[in-house]
C-alpha cells in the first residue's frame, strides 16, 4: 500500500511538473514553426498595428517572467515533495489532486487558445502581405485577446503551484 500511494504521488508531481511547463512556456518550441515564414517588417506597418506590437512584446515579457516563476516553485515543490511522511502524503492526496486538476484545465485552455492564436497569426501575415491594414488590425488585436487570455491561465498556474507549494511544504505540516 505504501508504495503504491508513493508511486501516485510521485506520478501526480511528474504529471504537475512536466506537462504544465511544457505547455505554459511562452513559446521556445513555437519560434521553430514560424522561422519557414518571412518576418514581418514591423516598421512597414502602419503606427497602430506596430502599437500593438508593442503590447504584444509586453506579453511575451510578462510570460518569461511566469514561466521562470513556474519553473522555480516546481523545483520547489519537488523538494518539499520528498521531505513528506507517507501519512502525510496519503492525507494531502485528495486536495492535491484538486490543485492538479485544477492545472490541468488552464494547460487544456493555454494549448486551444495557442491553437487559435496560430490561426490569427496566419491571418494577420496574409492580411498584412496584401496591405489590407484593417483586418490585419483586426487580426492583431485578436492575438493580443489571445495572448492575454493565455498570460491569465499562466498567472493561474503559477497560483496553484504556489497552493500546491504551500500545501506540501514542510511549515505547512505542523
Amino acid at each position: 500500500m505504501r508504495r503504491f500511494l508513493y508511486a501516485l504521488l510521485t506520478l501526480t508531481a511528474l504529471a504537475v511538473a512536466v506537462p504544465t511547463l511544457a505547455s505554459a512556456h511562452p513559446g521556445e518550441p513555437h519560434r521553430h514553426e514560424r522561422s519557414d515564414k518571412p518576418s514581418i517588417d514591423w516598421s512597414a506597418l502602419p503606427a497602430d498595428i506596430q502599437a500593438l506590437k508593442t503590447q504584444l512584446d509586453q506579453i511575451r515579457t510578462e510570460q518569461k517572467n511566469l514561466f521562470r516563476q513556474m519553473k522555480s516553485q516546481n523545483e520547489q515543490i519537488r523538494e518539499a515533495r520528498k521531505t513528506l511522511t507517507t501519512e502525510k502524503r496519503n492525507s494531502l492526496k485528495k486536495p492535491a489532486k484538486q490543485l492538479i486538476d485544477k492545472m490541468r484545465v488552464s494547460k487544456e485552455a493555454i494549448h486551444d487558445m495557442r491553437d487559435r492564436k496560430r490561426e490569427s497569426w496566419d491571418s494577420f501575415r496574409e492580411h498584412s502581405e496584401n496591405k489590407q491594414w484593417v483586418d490585419a488590425k483586426s487580426d492583431l488585436e485578436a492575438i493580443v485577446k489571445q495572448k492575454r487570455q493565455i498570460l491569465q491561465n499562466q498567472q493561474n498556474i503559477v497560483r496553484l503551484q504556489k497552493q500546491l507549494l504551500t500545501l506540501i511544504s514542510p511549515s505547512a505540516q505542523s
